[in-house]
């Protein structure tokens, strides 16, 4: 059965949000910290502070590891990082893939005047770019999120070559991926996994809402995009999903909360463990995606608070899921 989003769902997901007023401005500190010098160091650097407060701090202190933000020596810090041969490289890569982001501002604006619309009572975060020197691709606090742009410099990107990244990650280290990541990033620290002591259906129905989240912020962006899968990867997912749910039912796992064996199904890699080396990782996830649009294909609203805040046994009773 293959499961793409459907005409319906994506009609159902179609919204007017021209009248959601979302003010973003992204922060270029990837542009900014290159051409400083002590003069406009001591200008720039403490309207950063005065405007990304928390944010930007964590990236001084906890991204880069440079000192403390008021430091009096930081300019020096900030230098050696800027000028550093390898890191100049990326800096010009960033640039050169990033120039001009206004493209990437409409994206996210739109993105984020669909997740107020879906999420009234929630605050748009502070934003800004950087280079983080492949800390990770994001780092969150409550009010913010900082992008690390060298995460998304494209698959064949060379720096990706150097630190022998695998091609299951580079895959999805694009930038069309930036956005629908992003979100999905801020999505989970609202509603963070469940505990340890989660069962597999638990975990699996966590990410499902996520990524039909991701599917009503991003009703026109690819499913293959919103989970990270090639195409070759997403036609496999979606051939297979009867035999990979059959397999969880036939060996009882739905209920299982070994940790080993979630892991199994939710952990990324160049494939799900305990399936053919063809399939894609996840594979847990993208059964829970498929289980949460049959509920909610089957709801009167779409409601994405309601949905997160609606227990994985419910969604499994009530979707009546049978791919």
């Amino acid at each position: 059965m293959l499961t793409t989003q459907t005409a319906c769902e994506e009609d159902r997901l179609s919204i007017d949000v021209s009248d959601i007023n979302v003010e973003l401005e992204i922060e270029r500190v990837d542009q900014i910290w290159p051409k400083w010098t002590p003069v406009s160091f001591r200008n720039e650097h403490p309207q950063l502070i005065a405007e990304h407060g928390v944010l930007y701090k964590n990236y001084v202190e906890d991204v880069l590891n440079l000192g403390k933000v008021n430091d009096t020596n930081l300019f020096d810090s900030i230098r050696r990082f800027t000028i550093h041969q390898d890191i100049q490289q990326v800096f010009a890569e960033v640039n050169r893939v990033f120039s001009d982001l206004s493209a990437k501002d409409d994206e996210l604006t739109d993105a984020w005047k669909h997740y107020k619309f879906y999420f009234p009572d929630r605050n748009i975060p502070d934003h800004l770019t950087c280079v983080g020197g492949f800390y990770a691709p994001f780092f969150v606090n409550e009010n913010g999120v900082g992008i690390c742009l060298e995460f998304f410099l494209g698959s064949n990107c060379k720096f990706y070559d150097y630190l022998q990244w695998p091609m299951y990650q580079r895959n999805r280290m694009t930038p069309s991926h930036l956005s629908p990541w992003l979100m999905k990033g801020w999505l989970e620290t609202d509603y963070p996994q469940p505990s340890l002591e989660s069962n597999l259906l638990q975990e699996i129905v966590h990410q499902g809402k996520i990524y039909y989240c991701l599917d009503a912020i991003f009703p026109q962006v690819a499913d293959s995009i919103k989970i990270g899968y090639t195409a070759g990867e997403m036609q496999w997912a979606q051939e297979h999903e009867t035999m990979v749910w059959t397999h969880f039912i036939d060996n009882e796992l739905l209920f299982n909360s070994e940790p080993s064996l979630k892991g199994k199904f939710v952990h990324d890699g160049p494939f799900t463990v305990d399936l053919v080396k063809e399939s894609p990782s996840r594979m847990g996830h993208f059964i829970g995606w498929q289980m949460v649009r049959q509920y909610m294909d089957k709801q009167d609203v779409v409601s994405l608070v309601g949905l997160m805040n609606t227990p994985a046994e419910n969604i499994l009773k009530e979707s009546n899921y049978k791919p």
